[in-house]
């Protein structure tokens, strides 16, 4: 093999592993994983955020475990209805209920009862 040939081969070797050794870029972290970390509300619990229904109640989600589990409740004392997802931006689902965000909404399913859209409440 001559110098120039081996040369050609050098950089090819090169530029072949230096291709591979890119790290994939991670996507920007989804609405639910920032939750995760900040509190919305007056308790300054982590992850904790107030949200209002159609149906006029309030309801408190608790974003946990990166974003993939939340905690719903009525009020602060109340036991949570807990739902989880497989990934983020996926639905939510427990054992009598899913929820799905679209934004700062949340629509929560359950059993034969009509949907109910609950918005991020900004007001504390």
């Amino acid at each position: 093999m001559t110098p120039f040939r081996m040369g050609i081969a050098g950089i090819c070797v090169v530029l072949t592993l230096s291709g591979c050794s890119e790290q994939p870029r991670k996507a920007p972290p989804t609405e639910q994983e920032i939750h995760a970390g900040d509190s919305g509300d007056a308790s300054g619990i982590a992850g904790r955020h107030p949200y209002r229904c159609d149906d006029d109640r309030p309801l408190l989600v608790d974003f946990k475990n990166e974003g993939l589990t939340l905690e719903l409740r009525r009020d602060g004392n109340a036991a949570p209805v807990v739902l989880t997802a497989p990934a983020a931006g996926l639905q939510y689902v427990g054992d009598t209920m899913s929820a799905m965000f679209s934004g700062n909404e949340l629509k929560i399913e359950e059993g034969d009862k009509p949907p109910v859209l609950c918005t991020k409440d900004t007001s504390l």
